[in-house]
């Protein structure tokens, strides 16, 4: 009887022992399944992409972007919603530009400095306060790179410091977001009505030449002739106008002075200065010999209008219509 009680105890002890281990398996199996799916979630919830800087981990679905890039325009276009933004003027600094205006104040977009890195600094205790997932910069605000790393996720967008990649730019942001086709096909239709106001416009002045200057806002008494930079991207590039002698090639632009106008022999002219007037540049003997002055050809515009709308997507849609009907209508750019 007792070795019968014996037996039973020890197949009873074995039984559980198997029990046990089977339990402790089932538990590591359990945790480990558990800890494969917890690293899945993380993989899904971040992406890797190519920034400036190399490789980052970014959220896949970031709810709250800063933008400190200059990049609303292009957000906009891949219905990527932002909470900040440093997509101020290029004049002043503060100020939103007009076209964009109404979707800050309808999205509640808060104002953090400026992209251009040249009229102010960015408002890093601002940032911190959006509570941001990811922030989009540029090399403009190198300096404070690992300042915004401490706040959140932060991607440097490829840039070549004169806004003249800004293609690029557009479609890097499409490959981080999963926008590419709405990225080409924004471009697409850009390049489209390029070339349907190129044609309006060579209608008018044929092959005649061209010249972009401005009155400098930071040297004063000195001059830009633009080439690739900004309104002269517009017009040479994609309105496809002729440039004229004295017109630098392949360069942003020139810091010239007003005997440098000698060297221009343009049919017409885009003059921007700060009021959108020629001031005491209509002194110069060297501005009034030129062909387009004495044949009343130059078409005048504002400083803070071509900053703001010249160097981002949107803008520069907005404002090469306004070029081109400047030079349809024989009227001043407004």
């Amino acid at each position: 009887m007792k070795k019968r009680a014996l037996l039973l105890v020890c197949a009873l002890t074995a039984v559980l022992m198997a029990a046990c281990q089977n339990g402790s398996k089932n538990s590591q199996t359990d945790k480990k399944s558990t800890e494969t799916t917890e690293e899945q979630g993380k993989r899904e919830d971040t992406v890797s992409i190519k920034d400036m800087k190399g490789k980052v981990e970014i959220p896949s679905d970031p709810q709250r972007i800063v933008d400190v890039s200059g990049s609303a325009d292009e957000l906009i276009v891949m219905g990527v919603p932002f909470v900040g933004s440093a997509n101020t003027s290029m004049f002043d600094g503060t100020t939103v530009p007009a076209y964009l205006q109404d979707y800050f104040t309808e999205n509640n977009v808060e104002v953090v400095g400026n992209y251009s890195g040249s009229v102010g600094d960015l408002d890093l205790e601002k940032i911190a306060e959006l509570k941001p997932d990811l922030i989009i910069m540029n090399i403009r605000h190198d300096k404070v790179y690992e300042q915004l790393k401490e706040i959140a996720p932060t991607a440097m967008v490829d840039d070549d410091i004169n806004y003249v990649n800004w293609r690029g730019r557009f479609q890097q942001l499409g490959e981080w977001f999963d926008k590419e086709d709405v990225v080409d096909q924004w471009l697409e239709d850009y390049d489209a009505r390029a070339s349907e106001l190129s044609e309006e416009v060579k209608k008018v002045v044929g092959d005649e030449t061209f010249a972009v200057l401005e009155a400098n806002s930071v040297h004063f008494g000195s001059y830009y002739v633009y080439c690739t930079g900004g309104p002269g991207e517009l017009v040479y590039d994609e309105l496809k106008l002729t440039p004229s002698s004295g017109v630098p090639e392949n360069v942003w632009g020139e810091v010239v002075d007003a005997e440098y106008f000698s060297k221009i022999d343009a049919d017409h002219i885009f003059f921007f200065s700060d009021d959108g007037n020629v001031g005491d540049t209509a002194d110069s003997p060297t501005w009034q010999n030129l062909k387009a002055v004495q044949n009343g050809n130059v078409y005048y515009g504002k400083n803070d209008l071509q900053y703001n709308m010249a160097y981002t997507p949107g803008g520069k849609l907005i404002y090469m219509e306004k070029l081109a009907d400047a030079i349809v209508n024989h009227e001043n750019v407004e």
